[in-house]
């Protein structure tokens, strides 16, 4: 018998260790080679790739059309399983490689119509951009040839080869981060959810658009949403957490980027040139979003990071000007409520009449099926029909409210008109001067961004991207009624008339997704902002006698501290006499763990554990008795807008303190205060029940999703994590939780960058992971330490740093085949 057992260990063994070490063997042989010499059908002249620290490429070439095919086949290399999910996904072709699982994902995106657009958009172009984008196309292509039987491990496991990659697929995933950029859809189903349950006057209380700026008045003009409408049954996911389960699930980045920039003229440096810092905010993922690289050929010169499946530098600088991005806030998504007719074909106008309603067949390929499935998509003139992506939970991957209702639901955005961004970026990599840059990012239609450049002149400037519609009737801000007069999009305003200056007066510029301009003047762009508290932050720090540098820039990035914190303490010290009447124990807790706090949120800060659990208990203890199972949709909506409970903080002010449960008491801000801490507290002790482990980075757990994430055992293997972080939502180093999930850290720094516009060798950035998307690459995590301590490297310019080049690729094409050593792989 125990020769028997013997014999069956010896074998599992042997099959265990071999099995192990051919999958070694199969992820290993995927990796890209950094130097040597590899032949690629397609190029017209060599080129040259300098592999530097972090394996980050710069690449020479003769000309620019070789340059592209080059970068293209680079990033294939070590980028093509996420290149293939990002393009599957913003062009409704999941299903071809998941089957029925992925249906629903399909016909959410050719509903919105992202794959259209991205049609359109490259039907649009000039035929030299079209050209460009074929030859990234044919690169990617190059690298598919030549990695067939040797695809990434992921490949292998999920049993599907990548197609061949079109010049759309790249236009594709432009329109998905356009579309991860635009928020205000979530907020317009919330609003109406809440005020089904509330009325309209009540849930405006809950939009107020920033510090002291109430909701839009134009919602008195609307139907009562209460009276007309049914409410929606059954307890709500978070919009963002909902988000995360299925967006990241597939280890790519969902809805809600935001992100930081900031830049001071050489009156406030130390050299006296001009300097500028961005880190764009984004969901984390495995792998990171950016890939760094420097691309040169005769007329072009840029360094930066890209977008892996986009031509071309999307963050970086050239020779004379570096620029930052961040989400302008703007709002281009509207939602119309329309009353369809009895037959179900048309739905009401205005004079009494009727509007019809389109009906176009999608065709979705399913792994698995013979035939496609035939998806058929609804819209009127105010958009498509959004019904079946918004009734029950789940019914999207981007967890949007749900709403049941009679009505029909129509989506109006700016999708109709082709997006010309491919030559926008092309400008904007080539722009010389800061007006120039201004220019370019005007070409940029479907996604608003704040563009903030530096130059080396020592000037600065800011312009806001994006075709904004003019509306007639109403904000656009809440959903309109479709069958009354004057609501709907008149025109797009002109480019050129988007926000935007050179050389401002104050000699710097911050951009924090925050309202930077009047009421009047950013009334223009929309009314839903998020909070203002990070770019407080970033004008204390930059507004200080002494001149600024490169260093304190850097420093800027990695502060913790927040102003928000300055308002829920006042609130909380107005509230501390009462509180010690009615509640000594709260009152303890406040004075003991909190008001000697400076607010920030340092990994090891106790404060600050308590604190990420004291903003969902406030929710709980100010809201959860009128609004029931649709607190969570508040909540969701707390890290995209400026929200309610901080309003009502800073004020005192709320029709929501009384507790409608208890009729013989009218409770205040100290009852909900005492509420509030109690529950806090208790949650802490709860999930840390030692009190040496109550801090801040045992609360915040950050992952770094994979595309298997949900797979037993495979989403361990594949994905990164957890760590355990500093930082909260509003600070300049985020960590965004929301209050429905205060340990699921949803959006981060996707990297860090200060440019030196005087001495482009002196810009230095980092990477929250690295640049290889293969399993056993040394390079596909190599940055995350000196992501987390705040440690950057140089960005390349003119090669890699003297003395630190780790390899030396030659691309060839055929007939240089002879100079080629190896097997072609650069081996």
């Amino acid at each position: 018998m125990r020769k028997t057992l013997k014999i069956a260990l010896v074998l599992f063994l042997g099959t265990t260790i071999t099995g192990a070490g051919g999958l070694y063997w199969l992820a290993k042989r995927a990796e890209p080679n950094y130097d040597g010499a590899v032949t690629l059908p397609g190029l017209v002249a060599p080129v040259q790739v300098g592999y530097g620290p972090h394996a980050v490429p710069s690449i020479d070439a003769r000309s620019l059309d070789d340059l592209l095919f080059a970068q293209g086949y680079v990033v294939a290399a070590e980028r093509m399983w996420q290149m293939d999910l990002m393009r599957r996904l913003a062009g409704g072709r999941l299903a071809e490689a998941f089957g029925e699982a992925a249906l629903p994902t399909d016909r959410f995106f050719h509903t919105i119509g992202l794959p259209r657009a991205a049609r359109q958009g490259l039907d649009a172009l000039e035929p030299a951009y079209q050209r460009l984008l074929q030859r990234y196309a044919d690169g990617v292509n190059a690298y598919r040839a030549l990695a067939a039987g040797r695809l990434p491990l992921e490949y292998l496991i999920a049993g599907f080869e990548p197609a061949p990659w079109r010049p759309e697929d790249s236009l594709a995933i432009g329109e998905y981060m356009a579309w991860i950029n635009s928020v205000n859809l979530r907020e317009e189903l919330v609003f109406l959810r809440l005020a089904q349950r509330l009325g309209n006057r009540r849930a405006l209380e809950l939009f107020p658009e920033d510090e002291g700026l109430p909701a839009p008045a134009d919602a008195d003009d609307l139907p009562d949403y209460q009276a007309s409408e049914a409410r929606a049954a059954g307890a709500i996911l978070s919009t963002l957490q909902q988000t995360g389960r299925v967006i990241a699930g597939l280890g790519l980045p969902g809805v809600g980027a935001a992100s930081n920039a900031w830049a001071v003229t050489g009156t406030r440096t130390l050299d006296g040139q001009a300097l500028l810092a961005n880190d764009p905010h984004l969901g984390p993922s495995t792998p990171a979003i950016w890939y760094e690289l420097e691309l040169r050929a005769p007329g072009y010169h840029a360094t930066g990071v890209a977008l892996p499946g986009v031509p071309l530098i999307l963050i970086g600088h050239n020779a004379d000007l570096a620029w930052g991005l961040t989400t302008a806030m703007a709002d281009t998504q509207d939602l119309f409520i329309e009353r369809p007719s009895d037959d179900g074909t048309s739905v009401l106008r205005p004079d009494g009449t009727t509007g019809p309603i389109r009906f176009e067949t999608r065709e979705i390929r399913v792994k698995g099926r013979d035939e496609p499935v035939r998806h058929v998509v609804r819209s009127t003139r105010h958009g498509v029909l959004i019904n079946d992506l918004v009734g029950h939970d789940g019914a999207n991957p981007f967890g949007l409210t749900p709403i049941q209702t009679r009505d029909l639901l129509a989506l109006r955005t700016n999708l109709e008109v082709p997006e010309r961004a491919f030559a926008g970026l092309y400008r904007l990599n080539t722009a010389r001067t800061v007006d120039q840059a201004r220019a370019a990012i005007r070409e940029l239609r479907h996604v608003s961004q704040n563009l903030i450049v530096a130059h080396r002149d020592g000037g600065i400037g800011w312009q806001v991207s994006g075709l904004l519609p003019r509306r007639g009737r109403g904000s656009g801000s809440f959903p309109a009624p479709g069958g009354e007069s004057g609501y709907g999009w008149d025109a797009y305003r002109p480019a050129s008339e988007n926000p935007g200056l050179s050389d401002p007066p104050a000699q710097r510029l911050i951009s924090a997704n925050d309202r930077a301009l009047a009421a009047s003047q950013s009334a223009e762009l929309g009314h839903g902002w998020l909070a203002p508290y990070r770019a407080q932050r970033i004008a204390e720090l930059l507004d200080v006698p002494s001149p600024i540098d490169a260093e304190a820039m850097a420093r800027m990035q990695q502060d913790r501290q927040s102003t928000m914190v300055r308002i829920y303490l006042g609130s909380l010290r107005r509230a501390l006499p009462r509180l010690r009447q009615i509640d000594p124990g709260a009152a303890e807790i406040a004075e003991r763990d909190l008001l000697r706090w400076n607010g920030d949120f340092a990994g090891d800060s106790h404060p600050a554990a308590l604190f990420a659990l004291l903003q969902p208990a406030l929710y709980h203890a100010l809201y959860g008795d009128e609004l029931g199972p649709d607190l969570g949709a508040l909540m969701g909506l707390a890290v995209a807008t400026y929200g309610p409970l901080e309003e009502a903080l800073r004020t005192d002010r709320s029709s929501f303190w009384d507790d409608v449960g208890t009729a013989d008491i009218h409770e205040g801000p100290a009852e909900v205060w005492a509420r509030a801490l109690q529950r806090a507290r208790s949650h802490l002790d709860e999930l840390l029940p030692d009190e040496d482990d109550q801090r801040l980075d045992r609360l915040h757990r950050l992952r770094f999703p994979h595309a298997f994430n949900r797979q037993p055992l495979l989403g361990d293997l594949f994905g990164i994590g957890p760590v355990g972080i500093g930082g909260d939502s509003s600070t300049i180093n985020v960590a965004n939780t929301g209050p429905d999930a205060p340990r699921e850290v949803g959006y981060v720094p996707s990297m860090r960058v200060v440019y030196t516009p005087a001495d482009w060798t002196r810009t230095r950035g980092t990477l929250p992971l690295g640049q290889s998307g293969h399993r056993l690459s040394h390079y596909r995590r190599d940055q995350l330490t000196d992501w987390m301590l705040g440690r950057t490297h140089p960005w390349p310019w003119n090669g890699p740093v003297a003395g630190q080049q780790i390899g030396q690729l030659r691309l060839l094409p055929p007939r240089d085949r002879a100079a080629a050593p190896g097997n072609g792989r650069g081996d």
